[in-house]
């Protein structure tokens, strides 16, 4: 197994240093802060307790890195002396809060739930659960490490049930935009979360001048801000991607490239995969990652269909 992949979100700024972190032990709106779980160019994120229950949780913390920081004596988040800073945070607020919103309106069993959200300190929170597991493509590695590709019960069990997560936020005008492998966490009892809504928008033409890419996973149509192409098979895209990247190892080219020029492996026609999956699994795959929007499922209930064959 490669490396494990990261995000190529393009719109990411500086990497906020841990200094600016809420401490360990710091109570916020009844939250204990336990420790810094990390920190990325949006955001801080912080593994918490509630101390009434002992429910641990997971609390996001809005933090443009470019634009703030924090003073050591302080928990108030300043902005940075820039002309433009006031109005980018106020974008960032903005639509952190929509992330917010949109995540604690979600309700299936396959996606991270949301408990509140709130505003303090001159930013805005939101508490989710805490997952107990691992990121699908570490999970991957960890056979690797032994020589195994997953079984195909697992990883069969965990496409379509992350199928089923997706047909639900499709089915409410939402597309996910950023399905990869550090997406999908395993819990313990293997059940798969597809985490991370911060790229979601409006299937119908929600206003986003941002591009958002994750290199090797998103299909072209992603990669044109203001595109009217995307829709439910773009995330199909991105998870049949996923799948390729966990089933060999390699992600995929870039999508634009691949149109020109595909050189990806058809799953469907490799002996070393054929001796683990079904063919029909692996066909199914071969058809999501089409370069071509047509070629593609164009529902996540079509890639569902398409799998019958395997339940018997």
């Amino acid at each position: 197994m490669s490396a494990t992949p990261t995000s190529s979100r393009v719109t990411a700024g500086a990497q906020p240093t841990l200094e600016y972190a809420l401490p360990p032990g710091h109570s916020l709106r009844g939250y204990r802060i336990l420790h810094t779980i990390g920190a990325g160019g949006f955001g801080i994120t912080y593994l918490a307790e509630e101390p009434t229950t002992h429910r641990r949780v997971v609390l996001k913390e809005n933090f443009p890195a470019s634009l703030c920081y924090r003073r050591p004596d302080s928990p108030e988040v300043l902005l940075n002396p820039a002309d433009s800073a006031e109005s980018s945070f106020a974008w960032a607020h903005n639509n952190f809060m929509r992330e917010a919103r949109l995540l604690a309106s979600l309700h299936h069993p396959h996606i991270a739930k949301v408990y509140t959200f709130f505003e303090a300190y001159n930013t805005s929170y939101y508490v989710t659960e805490h997952i107990a597991g691992q990121p699908l493509a570490e999970v991957a590695a960890a056979h690797a490490q032994l020589g195994q590709l997953l079984p195909q019960a697992g990883l069969l069990g965990t496409l379509v049930r992350v199928l089923d997560a997706l047909d639900y936020i499709h089915s409410r005008d939402l597309l996910h935009r950023d399905i990869k492998p550090n997406n999908i966490l395993i819990r313990k009892n293997g059940l798969p979360v597809l985490i991370d809504f911060g790229a979601a928008r409006d299937a119908c033409g929600d206003a986003d001048p941002n591009v958002v890419e994750s290199l090797g996973f998103s299909p072209a149509e992603q990669g044109n801000s203001g595109s009217d192409n995307m829709g439910p098979w773009t995330d199909l895209y991105s998870l049949g991607a996923t799948l390729y990247y966990i089933t060999t190892g390699q992600p995929l080219l870039p999508c634009r490239q691949r149109e020109l020029y595909d050189t990806a492996d058809t799953l469907s026609e490799l002996p070393e995969l054929l001796a683990v999956y079904d063919k029909v699994f692996l066909a199914t795959i071969d058809r999501a990652i089409r370069p071509i929007i047509a070629g593609r499922f164009a529902s996540a209930a079509e890639w569902i269909a398409a799998l019958r064959p395997l339940f018997g």
